[in-house]
């Protein structure tokens, strides 16, 4: 007899422990540990196999950061070469070839350059984010009276 008039004994499930932790290294293998199939080295040839027409399109270069300072300190450089090479020697064909190694030149130092100063600029944020982060830590120090729950909240959001 049940609590409600059935005429079989109810079953008792196991009750397992709510509040014990599962660990990962308890949990069987979600996947075979199996060496991975094994692929040639790839080469030059596989690299240009996978270049395209499509990969030299204007959006791609004009969305490159750096790439706009780098065209326009080449087209001085060549600009600035051509002439006096060709106000010094009136040779319209050895000014055309300084130009030419002008803006190959220039192109190469403006983007260099660019690239150095966002790599600084980039360190910068960085340092300005971790002394951010110990002023803010260093305010939850002084604040121990509160909850430690808060505390995890925010080590938790800061550590993203």
């Amino acid at each position: 007899m049940g609590w409600f008039g059935g005429g079989s004994p109810s079953k008792v499930s196991t009750v397992s422990e709510v509040n014990q932790p599962q660990y990962l290294e308890d949990l069987p293998p979600k996947f075979e540990d199996k060496e991975p199939a094994k692929r040639a080295e790839p080469t030059l040839a596989d690299a240009a196999k996978q270049i395209s027409w499509a990969d030299f399109n204007v959006e791609r270069f004009v969305g490159m950061p750096c790439f706009r300072e780098a065209m326009i300190t080449g087209f001085q450089a060549m600009g600035v070469l051509g002439t006096v090479t060709f106000l010094i020697h009136k040779n319209p064909n050895r000014s055309i070839n300084w130009a030419v190694c002008g803006f190959f030149l220039g192109n190469v130092v403006g983007w260099e350059q660019c690239r150095s100063l966002r790599r600084r600029q980039f360190q910068m944020m960085e340092n300005a984010r971790k002394a951010n982060q110990e002023k803010n830590e260093k305010k939850w120090d002084e604040k121990e009276g509160e909850s430690d729950e808060q505390l995890k909240k925010f080590k938790e959001f800061n550590s993203k």
